[in-house]
């Protein structure tokens, strides 16, 4: 491994433990919460045990995920395939992937029968790292998720209602070396483990592509895989 890349990889780690440190510290906080307020808990504090629950759900959800990512990142450093490369059906992979997001106001829009697309087993990582990427920046407006036929490709897009990537960052977002730049911007939409990095190398294992588009209030994530059919 070159020094740079030593450097980059040096400073991802650094991205990806702070990441981490984030749901493992709610999960602490609420275990203590749920241990002061003692068995049985007063009337008065089932609400609050209720939200308690629901972040320690959330924060078990996002360590799960990051943890996957990170084995992700472990095989991509040792120069070996992140994933399995598999042709697969674009529809069941969706409804698998938008099943887990019940927080999310989804719509699944434009999504023809028949569509198959190469390395398309591992469209439901891909998904579940933009729809987590539009919960954590648009949780409360509607997130679309559509997919077409487009000449030899089969494009799945994630549209959400926040803030765009930045013109000037859609070249290099998905980049391990924009990680540092795009976590200090509003308009980066880093995700959590740097999942737009992580996004990039199961997408380049398959031989798709990533791209960001769209304009503030209309973000899009599109992937972009080759026709199986």
């Amino acid at each position: 491994m070159s020094e740079s890349l030593s450097s980059e990889v040096g400073r991802l780690v650094g991205l990806i433990v702070h990441d981490l440190r984030n749901p493992a510290a709610t999960l602490g906080a609420n275990v203590e919460f749920l241990r002061d307020v003692g068995t049985p808990p007063p009337e008065d504090a089932v609400e609050d045990i209720r939200e308690a629950l629901d972040d320690m759900r959330s924060a078990v959800v996002d360590l799960m995920r990051g943890f996957e990512q990170v084995s992700w990142l472990a095989r991509w450093i040792a120069g070996e395939a992140p994933t399995l490369r598999s042709d697969a059906e674009v529809a069941p992979a969706v409804a698998g992937a938008t099943s887990k997001f019940g927080m999310l106001r989804l719509r699944v829009e434009s999504l023809p029968a028949g569509l198959r697309a190469k390395g398309g087993g591992a469209l439901p990582k891909l998904l579940e790292i933009l729809l987590a990427n539009s919960e954590r920046h648009a949780r409360h407006g509607e997130v679309i998720v559509r997919a077409y036929r487009d000449a030899a490709h089969i494009v799945v897009e994630v549209q959400d209602e926040g803030r765009s990537v930045g013109e000037d960052l859609r070249a290099t977002v998905f980049e391990l070396e924009a990680q540092q730049v795009i976590k200090t911007r509003p308009d980066g939409r880093y995700g959590r483990v740097a999942g737009l990095f992580a996004a990039k190398i199961v997408a380049d294992a398959i031989g798709a592509s990533l791209e960001a588009d769209g304009a503030d209030g209309s973000c899009i994530f599109r992937i972009r895989l080759i026709s199986a059919t």
